[in-house]
């Protein structure tokens, strides 16, 4: 016979959980639809009756200036019944709040901020209270603004995603200003730059696609399951061919550089097989198995005239017509005559 006490005590302690500090609040039907995912069957007078309870033992305050009610810790509630975090934890998530906060939802962000808090108490008297302000993250390109996304988009992707449901929406395509209704299986999530995308196919179709989440509106999770492609799965996928421009494969990269411009590569290499041959005049030759994408192309794009690439014989092409081209637009005669020296 299952211990209903038992059961009691459980559902008690994750919605003690569930609530946040004030000024976050959050309502009785908000907790019931977190409990059922959780596990936990209730109805809405059990848990308006385990909150008078638990305030009663708990520093938990209700906003009753507007319905429906919120709930939320009180400012300074004691949490000393929780278990302490040590010093590491403490360090790994004031180094998250610093450096991941275009990383992590909002949401998120928010429900962590009780916890930051108890970090920040943890180490203020040790030598770690300043390293995640002592420590930086820069970035190797062009820091882009990150496109701003409805926060009611985010909720509902997320929430897909952790339940595994059918999402439908509104998508704007790129190039275009009319969006178009959509029902989507949603896959994971991918970051790219300052950008984040919804992996998914759409309707009955298996083709994986990806989604930019700024340009998603009016989205509804649904009851019904989402279809993953058979054989899917998501990590692999995205160490694979998740990329915003889908690669061609890997090739045999062979590239001249002038040698201050590779010296980082010693370093950093881009391969495990990479191998770096003096040339002489201040020239190296770089060899490295490398993915063919378009990262690639802007990577040695940005290094101008400091590289020339000798392989493959295609890309080399590409490269030489891409810098014809950008001479060109510039009207230097000598220069184009300069470029096509170079695919030569």
């Amino acid at each position: 016979m299952k211990d209903r006490s038992s059961d009691t005590l459980m559902r008690q302690w994750e919605m003690l959980r569930l609530i946040p500090r004030a000024p976050r609040r959050i309502t009785a039907k908000q907790i019931r639809q977190a409990l059922i995912e959780l596990g936990f069957t209730t109805t809405s007078r059990t848990i308006e009756r385990d909150l008078q309870n638990l305030s009663s033992r708990f520093q938990l305050v209700v906003d009753e200036s507007d319905k429906p009610f919120g709930w939320s810790w009180s400012k300074d509630a004691n949490f000393a019944f929780t278990p302490r975090l040590s010093t590491s934890q403490s360090v790994a998530l004031l180094l998250s709040q610093a450096h991941l906060r275009s990383l992590l939802p909002a949401t998120a962000m928010n429900e962590l901020m009780p916890v930051f808090d108890m970090a920040r108490g943890e180490v203020a008297a040790t030598g770690w209270s300043e390293w995640h302000r002592r420590t930086a993250i820069l970035p190797t390109g062009m820091a882009l603004k990150a496109p701003e996304v409805a926060m009611a988009v985010q909720v509902d992707v997320h929430r897909a995603l952790l339940l595994q449901r059918r999402l439908t929406g509104w998508y704007r395509s790129k190039g275009t200003d009319e969006p178009k209704e959509m029902v989507m299986h949603p896959l994971g999530l991918i970051v790219r730059g300052p950008a984040q995308y919804l992996v998914c196919t759409l309707r009955h179709y298996p083709d994986v696609r990806h989604l930019a989440l700024h340009r998603l509106s009016r989205t509804q999770v649904l009851d019904e399951p989402a279809n993953a492609p058979e054989g899917f799965e998501f990590q692999q996928y995205a160490s694979t061919v998740a990329t915003a421009f889908q690669g061609r494969g890997q090739i045999a990269l062979v590239v001249r550089f002038h040698t201050a411009a590779a010296e980082h590569l010693r370093d950093t290499p881009l391969s495990a097989d990479q191998v770096i041959q003096p040339l002489g005049d201040d020239q190296i030759r770089l060899h490295a198995t490398v993915e063919d994408d378009q990262s690639l192309r802007w990577w040695l794009m940005g290094f101008g005239r400091h590289v020339q690439v000798e392989a493959p014989a295609h890309l080399r092409e590409e490269i030489a017509a891409d810098l014809r081209a950008a001479v060109a637009g510039y009207g230097c005669p000598l220069g184009a005559q300069m470029a096509e020296s170079v695919a030569t």
